[in-house]
């Protein structure tokens, strides 16, 4: 495995990964998908990056078939900190330790340097591997790509900033939701960006879970994908899936 600076000619390759990658480890539209492939990798944006004095674009390369293949890569915006902005794996090779050999290079080649993240929150994967870099949640920004904003978390290294366990609001025993008093089970949370949430059930006997209370805000507006990511639709306190395939990277 050669981890080595991208050149011209790994663009197909490069976008390809990226293409690959967003369809199997993102929770994105196809045509969010579509979007992000032309405005960050079609020719013209990817000639830019290599071209940048203040990127990094670095590939990992190994042998597939008797062939050299780029098998992952990396972008990184070198400032006060390096912070990656892309790191994709192709599918085919996650498991083979491909994002690690490319952020061990990445913090080799800028060890003076602070390291730092931003993930889309419609990354699947991800937050767990930084993590075990020493990188932690340190708070929550906006990106716009080609004319759409996206909610992405930023990674730091130091101190966490990334979940509260106090709540900020005082959580009811019940609450009154859809012409019903339900109940809040108060002794089991889960943290938030914020603060945490809360469950609700239908009933007393806490059989049938009805929905989530939020205690940024008190509110039980609070929306769950298939992901099991939380988020409140007043405040915006989220949460995050907390349990990431360990082989991904």
């Amino acid at each position: 495995m050669n981890v080595r600076p991208a050149e011209s000619n790994d663009r197909e390759q490069i976008r390809a990964i990226a293409r690959d990658s967003l369809q199997s480890s993102y929770s994105l539209s196809p045509d969010q998908i579509e979007m992000i492939l032309e405005a960050e990798f079609d020719d013209a944006s990817l000639t830019g990056l290599l071209d940048d004095a203040d990127t990094a674009v670095l590939v990992v390369e190994a042998a597939v078939d008797g062939a050299e293949t780029v098998r992952g890569f990396v972008t990184v915006d070198v400032g006060a900190e390096a912070t990656i902005r892309w790191l994709h794996v192709d599918p085919a090779a996650r498991g083979e330790g491909v994002a690690t050999a490319l952020l061990e290079r990445v913090r080799e080649r800028y060890a003076e340097k602070p390291l730092a993240a931003r993930i889309l929150d419609e990354a699947v994967e991800g937050g767990e591997f930084l993590e075990g870099f020493g990188l932690k949640q340190g708070g929550h920004d906006h990106l716009l790509i080609g004319g759409e904003e996206f909610a992405v978390t930023v990674f730091t290294e130091g101190q966490s900033t990334e979940t509260s366990t106090e709540p900020t609001v005082t959580v009811p025993e019940s609450v009154a939701v859809d012409g019903g008093d339900r109940p809040v089970d108060r002794d089991e949370s889960v943290p938030g960006s914020e603060a945490p949430f809360f469950t609700v059930y239908v009933a007393d006997d806490e059989e049938e879970a009805y929905g989530y209370f939020c205690s940024q805000c008190g509110s039980t507006n609070v929306s769950i994908d298939g992901l099991e990511r939380l988020e409140c639709g007043d405040c915006g306190n989220t949460h995050l899936a907390d349990e990431w395939d360990d082989a991904y990277l």
